[in-house]
């Protein structure tokens, strides 16, 4: 008779759900002016959705990067909340 030793470890082929998933993520991070005159700073591009993202941030390259990685962060955690209910202006018509 052989034993079988039964243990606690989840499957590592366990998948992850879609919804939880992150696709937003920084892609590209460069030093630019927003005009000859002002400051200079980083322009970021954040991916993921149906159009890139782009800001400008002045500060150093790890403060954007920081800046730009919580962006995406937030836009992951916010996806697949509800937003808000169908809203009908006017009086509803009365049957």
């Amino acid at each position: 008779m052989s034993a079988v030793r039964k243990t606690s470890e989840a499957p590592a082929t366990e998948a992850t759900p879609d919804h939880k998933r992150p696709i937003y993520h920084v892609t590209k991070l460069e030093k630019c002016k927003l005009d000859q005159n002002g400051p200079s700073g980083y322009r970021y591009v954040i991916e993921g959705g149906y159009a890139p993202i782009t800001g400008f941030r002045a500060g150093t390259k790890d403060h954007v990067l920081s800046h730009a990685s919580s962006l995406a962060k937030e836009m992951n955690a916010r996806r697949g909340v509800k937003g808000t209910k169908h809203i009908v202006i006017g009086k509803p018509k009365t049957a």
